[in-house]
C-alpha cells in the first residue's frame, strides 16, 4: 500500500510551473501521471496524490523555481 500526500496546494505548485512555461504534459511526464490527472489537480477535482508522485512534483517545482531565479 502506498502513502498519500494531502494538504499540499497542488494547484499553486502547478500554477508556478505553468508560469515558468511548463506544459501540463511536461509536468505529467516528469511526475509519471497523465495530463488529465495534472489537470484534475489544478481544478481541485483531485486533491491528493500518491507519495511518490508528490515527491516528484515537489522536486520538479524546487528545480524549476531555482533555475529561473539564477
Amino acid at each position: 500500500m502506498q502513502s498519500i500526500i494531502c494538504g499540499m496546494d497542488w494547484n499553486k505548485l502547478i500554477a508556478d510551473l505553468r508560469i515558468r512555461k511548463m506544459t501540463l504534459q511536461q509536468i505529467a511526464t516528469y511526475a509519471g501521471m497523465s495530463k488529465g490527472q495534472v489537470h484534475d489537480l489544478t481544478t481541485h477535482k483531485k486533491k491528493t496524490v500518491l507519495y511518490d508522485t508528490g515527491v516528484k512534483l515537489v522536486a520538479l517545482h524546487k528545480r524549476v523555481m531555482r533555475r529561473k531565479q539564477q
